[in-house]
């Protein structure tokens, strides 16, 4: 897939624009949109066994840019935008902060789960 390509798709189909005349928050929700479709296009992990990992929570934090990069599709992201004139850091200001703060057991259950994924390991979260 053309990602550059395909983030002007989604922009003009959302917004009637090129993602050059797009806010960031109109780019932000495209860049989530792409990930989405990303993501579904990538087999499931397929194995006779699964992992669990057990947690009371899961501070995961910010998810745009750890997405882009585990998709592989980071620095063609980058480069496109930077070719419109944006930023990506700009657009990951967007993104709300899911939990009250990072740090503890929470944020290693979601480490342990993000290195899982990236892996391609089948496993799940469980809180």
């Amino acid at each position: 897939m053309d990602v550059k390509q395909r983030m002007v798709e989604l922009a003009q189909a959302k917004y009637h624009k090129g993602p050059g005349q797009c806010t960031d928050g109109e780019l932000y929700r495209v860049l989530l949109q792409l990930s989405q479709e990303l993501a579904q296009a990538r087999p499931a992990p397929a194995g006779a066994r699964k992992l669990y990992y057990f947690s009371a929570e899961f501070l995961i934090g910010k998810l745009l840019s750890n997405d882009l990069l585990a998709l592989g599709v980071f620095d063609q992201v980058k480069d496109a935008l930077a070719g419109w004139g944006r930023s990506l850091s700009d657009l990951e200001e967007m993104e709300p902060e899911p939990s009250l703060g990072n740090g503890g057991l929470g944020r290693l259950a979601a480490c342990f789960l993000d290195s899982i994924a990236a892996l391609g390991l089948p496993g799940d979260g469980v809180g």
